[in-house]
């Protein structure tokens, strides 16, 4: 997804990190995406909420300081994202996100995994537990490989950016 931005906004050299900071699934995803960052040579900064009342200060503060912003799969966020985006919008920033809904809901771009393909893989791992009488805390943990572009037109109009031929196919 960081390299989502750099496909999309090639420019992009500071990136906000919109995430709650009482979710802990956001503190490990926003630290692999500062890994990343690392590894690319971009500046990032965090802007972190605690309730929903902060989300449009914060992406206030984060939009005056950055070029791009990249929020995980975040509850929190994933709720205010008409705010975030609204906000994005009035100053030309485009967002990031980890999930498909949160682009639904007007962020610009996610690379994300297909939640039916997680619920097939789900599904196999519960029939080796029910019917196989495998033990769960045996089984390895598994992961979806596969990710899906998912865009925002309206979003990308509204920030004048073109899609079409902008963006790199996933890779690892």
């Amino acid at each position: 997804q960081i390299r989502l931005i750099q496909s999309i906004a090639p420019d992009a050299q500071t990136i906000g990190m919109l995430y709650c900071s009482n979710e802990q699934n956001s503190h490990f995803v926003v630290s692999l995406a500062k890994a990343v960052c690392d590894e690319l040579g971009l500046k990032y900064i965090d802007g972190t909420v605690s309730n929903p009342n902060e989300i449009q200060q914060v992406t206030q503060n984060l939009c005056s300081k950055v070029d791009a912003i990249y929020s995980p799969t975040d509850n929190m966020i994933a709720g205010g994202m008409a705010t975030v985006t609204q906000v994005a919008i009035e100053n030309k920033i485009p967002v990031i996100v980890g999930a498909e809904g949160m682009v639904a809901s007007g962020a610009l771009a996610t690379y994300g995994i297909n939640y039916y393909n997680l619920g097939l893989k789900t599904a196999e791992m519960a029939i080796e537990i029910l019917r196989d009488g495998k033990n769960p805390a045996e089984m390895p943990i598994r992961y979806l490989d596969e990710f899906e572009l998912k865009t925002n037109e309206q979003t990308a109009a509204a920030l004048n950016i073109a899609l079409d031929g902008n963006l790199l196919p996933y890779a690892e």
